[in-house]
């Protein structure tokens, strides 16, 4: 069985995505950003507390002149069922989905190979052959520090996909 490597954070810092709105400082996006954020959400609710508050506080509401007409009753009962059934809908397929995912991920994927591993080591066996004819064994070239290629040795395009088909194993 293959063991797992622990890889730090700070190994893989440049691979990562980076979001400078998490990192340290950066008090200007933050608020910039949070801002914008609840700005939209405030332009997403504010019809439907339009709708809501008339509807249920009709007495407090009349003092300020604002009134419930019943098409807007209508529209409000019919946006509060619509998108509850769609939240109930989405959140359950995205439960669903992700139970079958994780499913998917702890029984398949970790326990097969993704790849055909005796494919992997006949190509591993040809390139090696292939180094070692071109550049000298493979003690050799590891210690080597500085190593000047010649014309005759250089690699073409295809080099590897060539060698692959030529060795009929592609």
């Amino acid at each position: 069985m293959r063991e797992k490597k622990t890889i730090k954070r700070e190994d893989v810092k440049d691979k990562l995505i980076r979001d400078a709105y998490f990192e340290k400082g950066n008090f200007f996006i933050k608020t910039y950003q949070s801002a914008v954020a609840l700005l939209s959400w405030l332009g997403f609710f504010l019809p439907f507390i339009w709708l809501a508050l008339p509807y249920l506080y009709p007495l407090k509401m009349k003092k300020f002149q604002i009134f419930s007409y019943f098409e807007e009753i209508v529209t409000f009962k019919f946006l509060f069922s619509f998108l509850s059934i769609a939240f109930l809908i989405i959140a359950i397929s995205y439960f669903i989905l992700t139970l079958f995912n994780n499913f998917r991920f702890k029984n398949m994927l970790q326990k097969e190979e993704q790849y055909d591993a005796g494919r992997l080591k006949k190509r591993e066996v040809i390139l090696e052959k292939a180094y070692t004819e071109r550049f000298g064994e493979v003690i050799t070239r590891k210690k080597t520090k500085y190593y000047s290629v010649s014309e005759e040795q250089n690699l073409s395009v295809n080099f590897v996909k060539e060698l692959f088909e030529e060795e009929s194993v592609n």
